[in-house]
């Protein structure tokens, strides 16, 4: 029992503020991107302890009690890294976000340019497939007037019921004298 009386009484034991204190910088420094390394540094600065002593206290007891906390702290930085705006206040979180708004500007810059030159490629592209499509298209329409003409050409013609009267009358005319020719010649044989 003594040596519970002892930890309790020590001077160096970690208050409830100090708790608070470790746990607001911490979350801070999530909340901004920030390594814990830095925010074990601060607090260590702050609260007059060493960082490993912060780490150790963060590690072991606070985390696990700040985990919706440690989360949303999380999604708050996810929210502000997609609006471009520094979810921490301060003239160093100013110069972070001026040199991370530079270095993010430079890569929006670079992306616009490199989809520009890949949109100008594809554009290049498209119009060539146009055109290929436009060649296939005026190929096809020939080989359909080539194919219809053939069918025509192949095909016979319709006769007209006048056409059929006019060549029976003339099939009949040429039957006729083929008779007459025969029984003419079979008259000469028989003589």
């Amino acid at each position: 029992m003594q040596s519970v009386e002892k930890w309790v009484t020590r001077s160096d034991a970690w208050t409830s503020e100090d708790d608070e204190r470790l746990s607001s910088i911490v979350l801070t420094h999530i909340r901004t991107g920030s390594t814990q390394l830095r925010a074990f540094d601060e607090a260590a600065n702050e609260l007059g302890r060493t960082a490993a002593a912060c780490g150790y206290r963060w590690n072991g007891v606070l985390r696990k009690e700040l985990r919706t906390e440690i989360e949303s702290a999380k999604r708050e930085r996810k929210a502000a890294q997609k609006s471009g705006v520094s979810a921490s206040p301060g003239r160093r979180a100013a110069v972070t976000t001026t040199v991370t708004s530079s270095d993010s500007m430079k890569d929006v810059i670079l992306f616009l340019q490199t989809y520009d030159m890949q949109y100008q490629k594809l554009r290049g592209q498209v119009e060539e497939l146009e055109q290929e499509k436009a060649r296939l298209v005026d190929r096809v329409r020939e080989l359909e007037s080539i194919a219809v003409q053939s069918v025509h050409a192949a095909a016979p013609a319709e006769i007209t019921p006048e056409q059929l009267e006019e060549d029976s009358k003339t099939l009949f005319a040429i039957m006729e004298r083929a008779r007459k020719l025969l029984e003419t010649d079979g008259a000469k044989r028989s003589e």
